[in-house]
Formats: C-alpha cells, sequence, structure tokens
C-alpha cells in the first residue's frame, strides 16, 4: 500500500471526501493511491488536508 493510502486508512477519510476537499474527482484520488504520490507539489496538496508532512506522502 501506497503512503497516501495508509494515512487516508489511518484518518478514516472515504476517497469522496477527500477528492471534494481537493477539488479533483474520486477517480483522480484513486489514481494516486495506486500509483503512489510521486512530485512534492501533489504531496503538499494532501498534506495541508491530511493534516500531516508531505515527506510522509511521497512513495519514492
Amino acid at each position: 500500500m501506497t503512503a497516501l493510502g495508509e494515512a487516508i486508512r489511518a484518518r478514516n477519510i472515504k476517497q469522496a471526501t477527500l477528492a471534494s476537499k481537493l477539488g479533483i474527482s474520486k477517480a483522480a484520488v484513486s489514481m494516486q493511491i495506486k500509483k503512489g504520490i510521486k512530485t512534492m507539489r501533489t504531496a503538499v496538496k494532501y498534506g495541508d488536508v491530511l493534516k500531516c508532512s508531505p515527506f510522509f506522502l511521497l512513495d519514492a
């Protein structure tokens, strides 16, 4: 599982809720969960919403 998937599961947030807060589609969130976050720019956006460090969300 990707770091993003773990963060979402730990916070018990639904993909649809996260997508709404980010202003993107649920499909886009699902893709990020499956593929992982590769850029700091994306990690910062998700980190702001999930209230966690963007460094935690990065998948190398």
